[in-house]
């Protein structure tokens, strides 16, 4: 085990957006729902591992084309943070992005375990990638889940 600092910035710049729901909270009062206790345990036990491992397991991240997907991911993702302090609802951090036969479902789940997983090829890793599918397999259930509970505040266009 070596420390990645590659892997340091991708953990953090990923996880780290979360803590804004502590201090931007929904104006709303929805309460998603999850999809239930294996679901949430395999997203908690994905997140640490997502967390923790990159910083432990991953490769210096020297250029590869690896890290054009993390880096459109990430930025996918960033940009879907932007939508959330614009908007501050609940159904903003679930809601599909496009429209019709174009949307990309749960995009706040997907784009995070696009980024880990194209992570673990940047940075050589089988462990973070196999972190990112223990997460992948908790949190698109629960995302999914949280969706379908607060899809109904959302106004049609």
């Amino acid at each position: 085990m070596t420390f990645s600092i590659a892997g340091a910035v991708v953990s953090l710049v990923v996880l780290l957006p979360n803590l804004l729901l502590v201090v931007f909270p929904p104006r709303d009062d929805l309460r998603p729902q999850d999809a239930g206790m294996v679901a949430t345990i395999l997203e908690r036990a994905g997140q640490v591992g997502c967390l923790v491992l990159p910083f432990l397991v991953g490769g210096p991240g020297t250029w590869s084309w690896w890290l054009v997907p993390v880096v459109v991911a990430i930025g996918a993702y960033l940009a879907l943070w932007g939508r959330y302090l614009v908007e501050r609802r609940t159904a903003s951090l679930y809601r599909p992005l496009g429209r019709a036969w174009f949307a990309l479902p749960i995009p706040m789940a997907v784009f995070p375990a696009l980024a880990f997983l194209s992570a673990a090829g940047w940075l050589g890793s089988v462990y973070v990638g196999a972190a990112t599918l223990v997460l992948a397999a908790g949190h698109l259930p629960n995302s999914w889940a949280a969706w379908r509970s607060v899809e109904k505040s959302v106004p049609t266009a």
